[in-house]
């Protein structure tokens, strides 16, 4: 009976064993081979990451896979804004010895903390990666790093330091085999710059060269981009024939629809600025008829929102009102679908968080009863070896008790883990709540800027669109400067306190003014928003903020709403 006991106690931890260590191969094997597509077959990579068993993971075993699972959904064009995973797998990496990885974990955490609007995070982490990534051979990954910076700068409006950083991108893309489409994109970001700083002779050289290069190929996609983004380009320098002439080229050799909707819709707006309404519509209604086949609620929004605009400035006012409304109920459904898209993700991380407790429960029940059974042989062999019951006995009351203890310690680890499993979700479902009211007030700013429009546009002999005012009036009535003060301190708790506490010698007006800077109002829409509330232009705006500047100790051209997230903002 002994015997048998033995043997059967013997063969349960041998199977244990073994299953621990089959598992371990397996998910082995299906992360090299996700990290040998996760570049040119993303999808691929992440059907195999999803295959991967990711219970009983090790620090740094969870740690890359975290790592190559967000570069797959990266390559892949996927969301990655909600995966605050990175920035531990940084922090695990950067205290290892493997530079390449840690160059790639910063790469990745600069996407996240920019699509979270934090763009000085951002640029540090691409600075972190690029130190790393220089003590690798990797010239890839150090060009789109500095591409990468390069577009921060340009987003920023700093093109001097926006071409600075594609100039250096694009010295090392060059040296690089089979990275035609990188060197494209990145001349085509050099000659956006010019062309926003007004360059227009420089900027249409490297045009021409991003277009040789695609032509070079035979890469019909890449012309089309060029080709578009000289037409965007020349749009906004108020180019409008060589917007439309570049456009149109792009519009010849566009080969699917995704393509087309972006042309006919950057057509629109060509002709929205020359005030050639017919035109405009004639481009709109063929983006609406794109867009039909194509489920694209962003795109639908934008194409609404052009649509108010002219109807709006052709006087149009009922229908102009009519696609306000439709724009407002894009604008919800898009907030919605992001709501659920967080329910999910949590979701998800709910029941991968119970399967694995459930499943640690099980093996810490084989484990301890194979401990026991192991106990209880080496007992039954003092016993026999010795023929001392009283040690026997004595042997098996302190084996129980480290049993109790062990069960106790591990009680206890699983209850931390489970605090700490919380606590992050707490901090990831505030921050989701966080970015989502800041979009619910992107739309309270703009139904804000249209109340001075009303005012203007309204006529004592006009009665129906008086009626039509008065109904937009009493959307926007409650809409003052007030609204966004609240909202500052809601959002920042106490934050118009602390910012007079911070620089006592700011006024109730630049109080007022860092409000709305923090939800992005430009000088325009400042004039726009205080030029009923306040005496002001353009030009005392730029001097109010010139002055808040001063006061602030902050450089000329510096950036106010980042200095308040930083300082004031940032200390809550």
């Amino acid at each position: 009976m002994r015997i048998n006991t033995f043997i059967v106690s013997v063969f349960l931890c041998g199977l244990t064993v073994s299953c621990v260590k089959f598992g371990s191969r397996e998910n082995s094997r299906l992360m090299q081979q996700a990290q040998l597509l996760v570049e040119q077959m993303p999808d691929s990579a992440l059907t195999l990451l999803d295959a991967v068993n990711t219970f009983g993971f090790s620090p740094a075993e969870r740690a890359e896979y975290n790592l190559l699972q967000i570069q797959a959904k990266r390559n892949a064009g996927m969301d990655i804004s909600s995966e605050t995973e990175i920035f531990d797998v940084r922090k695990f990496f950067i205290r290892g010895k493997d530079p390449q990885k840690a160059a790639l974990a910063c790469f990745y955490a600069a996407f996240v903390a920019t699509e979270q609007n934090q763009t000085t995070l951002g640029m540090e982490y691409y600075q972190e990666a690029l130190d790393f990534s220089g003590k690798t051979d990797n010239k890839v990954l150090q060009g789109k790093i500095l591409h990468n910076m390069g577009y921060l700068n340009y987003s920023g409006g700093w093109y001097d330091d926006a071409i600075i950083k594609y100039m250096q991108a694009l010295n090392i893309i060059q040296l690089t085999d089979n990275q035609y489409q990188l060197e494209v994109n990145t001349l085509n970001s050099i000659a956006n710059a010019m062309m926003m700083m007004g360059k227009t002779d420089s900027a249409q050289y490297y045009y021409r060269q991003a277009l040789d290069k695609a032509h070079l190929h035979e890469d019909d996609a890449l012309q089309v981009i060029v080709y578009n983004n000289m037409g965007v380009a020349y749009k906004e320098q108020r180019q409008i024939d060589r917007a439309s002439y570049f456009s149109r080229q792009a519009l010849q050799l566009a080969i699917n629809d995704d393509q087309k909707i972006l042309i006919y819709l950057n057509l629109a707006y060509v002709y929205y600025e020359t005030d050639n309404a017919d035109s405009a519509r004639y481009y709109t209604q063929l983006t609406d008829k794109l867009l039909i086949h194509i489920e694209n609620i962003l795109m639908s929004a934008s194409l609404t929102y052009l649509s108010y605009q002219i109807e709006n400035t052709a006087g149009n006012y009922q229908k102009a009102i009519e696609y306000l409304e439709l724009y407002s109920n894009y604008e919800r459904e898009i907030l919605e679908k992001n709501d659920r898209k967080v329910l999910l993700e949590m979701q998800k991380k709910y029941d991968m968080t119970s399967k694995e407790n459930a499943l640690n429960r099980q093996r810490n029940r084989a484990w301890r009863f194979a401990g026991v059974s192991l106990m209880f042989f080496l007992a039954l062999a003092v016993l026999f070896i010795f023929q001392l019951r009283i040690n026997m006995k004595q042997k098996e009351a302190l084996a129980k008790e480290k049993v109790e203890k062990m069960e106790k310690t591990m009680e206890l680890e699983h209850a931390l883990q489970q605090a700490q499993t919380l606590q992050e979700m707490y901090h990831q479902r505030d921050n989701e709540m966080k970015t989502k009211f800041l979009e619910k007030i992107g739309i309270l700013k703009k139904i804000a800027l249209l109340s001075p429009y009303l005012h203007e546009n309204t006529s004592k002999d006009r009665s129906d669109e008086i009626k039509i005012m008065e109904k937009t009036r009493e959307i926007v009535k409650d809409l003052d400067l007030q609204n966004f003060i609240d909202i500052a301190n809601e959002l920042y708790p106490e934050f118009t306190d602390r910012l007079k506490q911070a620089y006592s010698g700011l006024d109730d007006r630049e109080i007022s003014i860092c409000c709305l800077l923090l939800f992005d109002f430009n000088n325009q829409e400042l004039d726009l928003f205080l030029n009923r509330r306040q005496k002001s232009n353009l030009y005392t705006i730029q001097t109010w903020k010139t002055t808040i500047r001063k006061k602030m100790n902050i450089d000329s051209y510096g950036d106010i709403k980042s200095h308040l997230l930083k300082n004031i903002a940032g200390s809550l």
